[in-house]
């Protein structure tokens, strides 16, 4: 199985830091987060697409060609407009059989992202409180299938929405879906997602160890839950 990695943001909302070091090598207890992205991938996975930008040279000098046995491929975007164009930028290498998605610069868990490899489509999900009313809900049928998403309500935003973690499960069919535009301008693969599940099955698996880095704030309270 193979998965393609997302790591060409600027990583802006950590100032000075990340205008000399990629958001993915940025360190946590130590260690750059890549790391713990590679790390936690299971043990089905084979070989990686890196999709790099901002900084690039500098995570491909430090990945390698290869990492604990997964041969790492590197696929440059000179424009950043958004995850599902990356995701799309890396067709061409996929062939028609599943294969995972992930964010770079977040933590996940080895034995999560196990679980949500079992199915064919999935889309995964963590149950926290939104820091803006901009972020989508997304609603679960009583199979855990994704059927919608919604902007939250006013008690939801204290109470807590199921949001995206960047974790996502499909195969080529994805690419028959013209990418979602945003209001921003960019093109968003959870939303291109939700266009694909109104055909396809998309099993909603909530992540409880998923841990978000955007901020150097996000860093502390990540070692001290890694602690």
């Amino acid at each position: 199985m193979k998965a393609i990695i997302l790591a060409a943001g600027k990583g802006t909302r950590f100032g000075d830091i990340t205008k000399k070091t990629p958001k993915a090598l940025i360190k946590v207890s130590g260690k750059p987060i890549i790391e713990y992205t590679l790390d936690s991938l299971p043990s089905r996975i084979k070989e990686v697409f890196l999709v790099i930008g901002h900084l690039g040279a500098q995570i491909k000098k430090h990945v390698g060609k290869e990492y604990k046995g997964i041969k790492i491929t590197y696929i440059e975007l000179k424009n950043l407009t958004g995850t599902a164009t990356a995701v799309y930028k890396a067709r061409k290498y996929l062939g028609k059989e599943k294969f995972l998605v992930l964010y770079g610069d977040d933590i996940y868990s080895k034995k999560e992202l196990g679980k949500l490899v079992r199915f064919k489509w999935a889309f995964g999900l963590a149950k926290t409180i939104p820091p803006t009313s901009k972020y989508l809900n997304m609603i679960l049928d009583s199979k855990q299938y994704i059927i919608q998403a919604l902007y939250p309500t006013a008690r939801e935003m204290k109470t807590g929405i199921l949001v995206s973690t960047g974790a996502y499960v499909m195969n080529s069919r994805i690419f028959k879906y013209k990418p979602v535009k945003l209001s921003n301008g960019e093109y968003g693969l959870p939303q291109t997602m939700l266009a694909a599940a109104k055909d396809t099955p998309i099993k909603g698996v909530v992540m409880k160890n998923w841990l978000q880095i955007n901020s150097p704030a996000d860093i502390k309270r990540a070692e001290k839950i890694l602690k």
